[in-house]
């Protein structure tokens, strides 16, 4: 039997948070993921480096987050929120005592020590040194980062070519900056794309080889396209691998892994204390005053036994798919998932996913591998005329009646900065252009739409994109009046993404 090919793709983003507020939304969003996601993965990734955990592992980088991940303000932020809720953890402690509930003392003192424990992670390792964490991973061939959209944007949604090109060129030139070679991979941001995207992307191709859809884009288009099979995406030279829909099934779905009873609850927060976590699941159908109190190492012999369910599955859908046929090459399993599930959401996430990959070893694949000897000219194209990674792979999260004043406001604003750039501003003036440009990127964030429409912290999302609209508006008359220096630099500081920007990102793909 021929070597069978998994890959594990973990989609990893933020929007920009920076100065956005704090609780219960904001920089407190970023700084729980970086403690509960990005260090746990951080650490596996150095583990793979350094051979202590077998297997291969692809994540995405969107560089709005790399931008915000080596920034040395939301380090000093990030490092002070682990020190308080270490302080908080050891207040737990007294409390809990005092209160002479043990269970929950044992749980605060556990909370404690991790911490403390990521807290010295962090500044003896980590801090100011993210992205080259990611670098060694890569260098030991063990991990691949794929590039991305500068700000995530809903690319089939932007107004323009000229748009779309400029947020995909910007995110290469992050992806080249931050790592140092060039991508083969390109997350096309929530897995959206139209036909019309093809002649956007050739563009860039190469350096890139492929993009993942979901794994509905075949449903309409090509039904009987098997999940597994490279295609060619539309009439470009990319290959197009698809999310598994069972590796989906089995982890983001309602009764998936991560509903197990024996994990945390991530709903139900103590706050007659400081809002820690002390219950598990029990059952999804568990009222949340009757959960019982989390033990960690239920949930860690919960996580080892649901990894190995996972490898078994994995190991039979491969063999019923495609074992024992002719002409694999480039055919793989590729499970993707956000990577914040990891560890925020499901705490016991990053214990399973490193069982997962020490169970599937020498079986793990890079998709950038699976690409290199494909020829895309021999393989059957998939063409959706709509898909994306949602309940019915059309665009309805992010366009709705709901949303659509965010939609007209980021469309005439692009209208109207595309027109500035092909008018050019004075030397004196380009400043102002390039500060647009950072609020036009911010505002074209898939995020805020999403947030909406999901009615989660949906007030904050408007918010946050009226005020870099607003923020937009009053860069562009700066175009006119003239530059304000001190409400100029108020706003260069307060959102300083991607300090190499040029509005040549943008002319050179003005038709």
């Amino acid at each position: 039997m021929e070597r069978r090919s998994f890959s594990i793709l973990l989609h990893t983003h933020m929007p920009y948070v920076r100065r956005g507020g704090d609780w219960p939304v904001g920089e407190q969003w970023i700084l729980e993921a970086w403690a509960e996601c990005y260090l746990p993965l951080w650490e596996l990734v150095g583990d793979l480096a350094e051979g202590r955990c077998p297997g291969k592992l692809a994540l995405t980088m969107t560089p709005i987050l790399a931008e915000q991940l080596e920034d040395a303000y939301l380090q000093d932020r990030f490092a002070a929120y682990l020190r308080n809720r270490k302080r908080q953890a050891e207040e737990e402690v007294q409390r809990l005592r005092n209160m002479g509930d043990e269970k929950r003392r044992r749980l605060a003192s556990f909370f404690a020590r991790e911490l403390e424990g990521l807290l010295r992670l962090f500044e003896e390792k980590y801090r100011g040194g993210m992205m080259e964490a990611l670098r060694r991973g890569m260098r030991a061939g063990v991990l691949e980062v794929l590039a991305s959209s500068a700000t995530h944007a809903h690319l089939p949604l932007l107004s323009s070519d000229a748009c779309r090109a400029a947020q995909v060129e910007i995110g290469l030139e992050s992806y080249r900056r931050n790592f140092g070679q060039e991508p083969a991979g390109f997350w096309l941001p929530e897995c959206s794309y139209t036909p019309e995207m093809d002649r956007v992307l050739e563009r860039f191709s190469p350096p890139l080889r492929y993009v993942v859809l979901d794994h509905t884009a075949p449903d309409a288009a090509s039904p009987s396209l098997p999940a597994c099979r490279a295609c060619r995406l539309g009439k470009t030279s990319l290959v197009v691998f698809l999310r598994d829909r069972l590796s989906h099934r089995l982890v983001w779905e309602p009764d998936g892994y991560p509903s197990h009873g024996e994990y945390r609850e991530y709903v139900k927060r103590d706050y007659q204390g400081h809002g820690f976590q002390y219950w598990r699941i029990t059952s999804p159908s568990t009222p949340l005053e009757e959960k019982e109190v989390y033990e960690p190492r239920e949930a860690s012999a919960r996580a080892r036994a649901d990894a190995e369910d996972f490898a078994a599955r994995m190991r039979e859908r491969w063999d019923r798919l495609v074992g024992g046929e002719e002409g694999n090459e480039g055919a793989l399993l590729l499970a993707a998932y956000d990577t914040e599930l990891f560890g925020h959401w499901w705490r016991e996430g990053p214990l399973w996913l490193r069982e997962v990959l020490s169970l599937l070893g020498p079986e793990c694949e890079l998709p950038r591998l699976s690409a290199a000897g494909i020829k895309p000219q021999g393989l059957p194209s998939l063409s959706p005329s709509r898909t994306a990674w949602n309940v019915d792979g059309t665009f309805s999260t992010w366009e709705n009646e709901g949303t659509r004043d965010i939609w007209e406001i980021t469309r005439s604003s692009e209208e109207a900065f595309i027109s500035r750039c092909r008018e050019g501003p004075d030397a004196g003036k380009a400043r102002a252009l390039l500060q647009a440009a950072r609020e036009l990127l911010l505002m074209e964030a898939s995020d805020w739409s999403y947030m909406v429409t999901r009615d989660t912290a949906a007030g904050y999302a408007r918010e946050r994109f009226y005020t870099h609209a607003e923020r937009f508006r009053r860069c562009m008359s700066m175009l006119d009046r003239g530059e304000a220096e001190e409400e100029l630099v108020r706003l260069e500081e307060t959102d300083n993404p991607f300090p190499w920007l040029h509005a040549g990102f943008w002319k050179k793909h003005m038709e």
